[in-house]
């Protein structure tokens, strides 16, 4: 487990003293990178009064939380959606109580391990929805799997924050056992097979072959395949190379 490649991301949290406490789980168990998407309210002022925006105001409040991890949040990125967040990564997985069609539905110790395994060859993050929904279907498509926390049926809605020391209890454990074998190549970063989607997702739709009430439906197939497939970054990049030629050949509009 190479720590310093694992980001937990929070995506739009509401409660300052969520955020505060998931520092210090982080600073727990030895986690150091921390990614912030905003909520839109971050960006209007402060409910306070004082002269700072919303973020500054939250983010003031779940230092004092923090107490002696107050330095990760002062060192955590803020963002503001969950593609820049993750366009760094080269393996994303999200939290969630549902299954996802077409990602695989791993358990916390099951992440501990797979997210060791692809820290070896480059940077991964979870992802922690916010508090009232969690993750949407579309916000679980941008992640290559999604984990699920066993609890009983009669209330299988967890904090945040707990969610995260259970998931990074985890990670402690698995640092400590038997190093497995990296992927090989470098592995394809999120940024990169996006733009690379963009740019098939454009090619289909001009080709007529995507559906133009429902061009979703069948997009969300492709984006299984390629994340089944795993690709490297030198073959996304190639393929990517492949349908830009394409592209001019068949006269497409415009950079997509």
């Amino acid at each position: 487990m190479v720590l310093d490649n694992v980001t937990l991301v929070l995506h739009r949290p509401s409660s300052a003293e969520n955020i505060g406490a998931v520092a210090r789980v982080m600073r727990n168990f030895g986690l150091r990178r921390l990614v912030i998407v905003a909520p839109p309210a971050w960006g209007g002022a402060a409910r306070s009064g004082a002269a700072r925006t919303g973020g500054e105001d939250v983010l003031l409040r779940a230092r004092r939380t923090a107490r002696k991890a107050a330095v990760l949040l002062e060192g955590a990125a803020v963002v503001p959606d969950l593609a820049a967040a993750l366009g760094g990564s080269t393996w994303a997985c999200g939290t969630s109580s549902r299954a996802v069609e077409g990602r695989p539905r791993l358990s916390p110790r099951d992440l501990a391990a797979e997210a060791g395994r692809r820290s070896l060859a480059g940077p991964v993050s979870l992802v922690f929805g916010e508090e009232r929904r969690g993750l949407s279907d579309a916000e679980l498509t941008l992640c290559q799997a999604v984990c699920s926390i066993p609890t009983h049926e009669a209330y299988d809605s967890m904090n945040l924050a707990q969610a995260a020391a259970v998931l990074a209890y985890e990670l402690a454990l698995a640092g400590g056992a038997e190093p497995p074998q990296p992927p090989a190549g470098e592995p394809a970063r999120h940024a990169t097979v996006e733009a690379l989607f963009s740019r098939l997702a454009g090619l289909l739709a001009q080709s007529g072959y995507l559906n133009p009430q429902n061009p979703e439906a069948v997009l969300a197939e492709w984006r299984q395949l390629l994340a089944r497939a795993e690709p490297t970054q030198r073959e996304v990049e190639l393929v990517t190379a492949g349908l830009r030629a394409l592209g001019r050949r068949l006269g497409e509009p415009g950079p997509r």
